[in-house]
């Protein structure tokens, strides 16, 4: 392969990862809109709801009941499942709820929380440095 195409295929992955960390970052930044105001409270596992993404690999989501402010008891299925090591039934976790709407709640944990938004991170600055290597290493 030519230095020219190298230095293009370096463009291309800087392109790219600086996509996905634009992408990281807006949606970090609207997870920290929404759940900026919420409250925190303590909740148990109750369930597990499986869903195989794919045939063989089940996903299990947990089912988590906290108790809100207003004294009622809210039940939510969080949005991060797990494949491996899934949170056991009766496993106290902590909530994070919407004081105005406590059926809108997260699990309050980083890897819960924060996944996805530093994964497209993470990758996007792997792919800029991937891709300054290239450009600059074919000169």
């Amino acid at each position: 392969m030519s230095s020219a195409a190298f230095r293009m295929l370096g463009w291309g992955l800087e392109m790219a990862g600086l996509l996905l960390v634009v992408c990281g970052c807006v949606l970090a930044w609207r997870h920290w809109r929404r759940t900026r105001g919420w409250r925190a409270a303590p909740g148990t596992v109750v369930a597990q709801v499986a869903v195989a993404v794919t045939p063989g690999n089940p996903y299990d989501f947990p089912v988590v009941e906290f108790t809100a402010d207003d004294g009622r008891r809210h039940r939510f299925e969080s949005d991060t499942g797990r494949y491996v090591r899934p949170l056991a039934i009766g496993t106290r976790v902590d909530v994070l709820h919407d004081p105005m709407r406590p059926e809108e709640a997260v699990v309050d944990r980083v890897a819960d929380r924060w996944f996805a938004a530093t994964t497209l991170a993470g990758l996007g600055g792997m792919a800029i440095v991937v891709g300054l290597m290239f450009v600059t290493l074919t000169r």
